[in-house]
């Protein structure tokens, strides 16, 4: 079968996030019909007392409805399909630790994952996106030191695009690949896993007798994973339904044996915080 999709996905969005559309339980069904076996719902983090209208669902408005709807999916289609509840969050430090550790001691969640896309402007109390800071170089150094400190936590399950940064910074130097191998390490020495992210692969652009050209996931990024010898996963990080149909599957898998990549095709649930 041409473009088969995977039977595991552990990244995916949900409407409330304002920038993804569907039902839940349309998710669900799209999953069941295309050969999922495992699918977790890791919208992004809602957070007290942060709006973020296109970004992120509300806390107060959204976050237990999320709760529900997905226990309640788990328990209808328990006998087709593995259902998990998570968040893609980003690491704030302090701010936040305290809500991410409940979360996980509580049962509240399955598993979280680490996103990094802004940082916490702690004068105006809002998040500001890496890429929006005029010096590249500031800004991916801020994003690979945020990430680290996200990846020491041990909060986290596994990395969401680590290679992220590429989509601001834009082109693979000395300083890049110095910024890879300090992400590379840090998960190496935290045995954390990384993730081969499909996002950019929906939309990158093509060129006659090329493949896609994305920003990530990178080319040299994962040539250098896999000279770590680094546990790998992919992402379909799907927004809508028919993102499990249609997405670029074989794509992906190119990439994969491009780069002598064996992802993970299972994690083991509930992830349990260290203590």
């Amino acid at each position: 079968m041409e473009n088969k999709p995977f039977e595991v996905n552990y990244h995916s969005h949900t409407k409330r996030c304002g920038h993804a559309e569907g039902e839940d339980e349309e998710f669900v069904l799209s999953a069941i019909k295309n050969g999922y076996k495992i699918y977790g719902f890791s919208d992004h983090i809602m957070l007290p007392g942060i709006h973020q209208p296109t970004i992120r669902g509300d806390y107060e408005k959204d976050a237990e409805d999320y709760f529900e709807s997905v226990r309640s999916l788990q328990k209808k289609y328990k006998d087709q399909i593995e259902i998990y509840l998570a968040f893609e969050a980003e690491w704030y430090f302090e701010e936040y630790a305290e809500y991410y550790d409940n979360l996980l001691r509580s049962g509240k969640l399955d598993y979280m994952i680490l996103g990094q896309h802004c940082f916490l402007d702690k004068a105006t109390h809002s998040l500001v996106f890496y890429g929006q800071l005029p010096d590249k170089k500031q800004a991916t150094r801020m994003y690979v030191n945020d990430l680290i400190s996200g990846m020491k936590s041990h909060n986290f399950i596994y990395v969401a695009h680590p290679d992220l940064f590429m989509q601001w910074y834009g082109k693979w130097d000395s300083f890049a690949e110095d910024m890879a191998k300090e992400i590379i390490e840090c998960a190496k020495k935290e045995r954390i896993i990384l993730e081969i992210n499909m996002g950019p692969s929906r939309w990158g652009r093509r060129t006659e007798g090329k493949d896609f050209e994305v920003a990530y996931p990178n080319e040299e990024f994962w040539h250098l994973v896999k000279e770590y010898d680094l546990p790998c996963i992919i992402g379909v990080d799907n927004h809508r339904p028919w993102e499990l149909e249609t997405s670029p599957y074989d794509w992906v898998r190119r990439f994969v044996k491009r780069h002598h990549l064996m992802p993970l095709t299972s994690l083991k649930l509930p992830f349990h915080k260290p203590e």
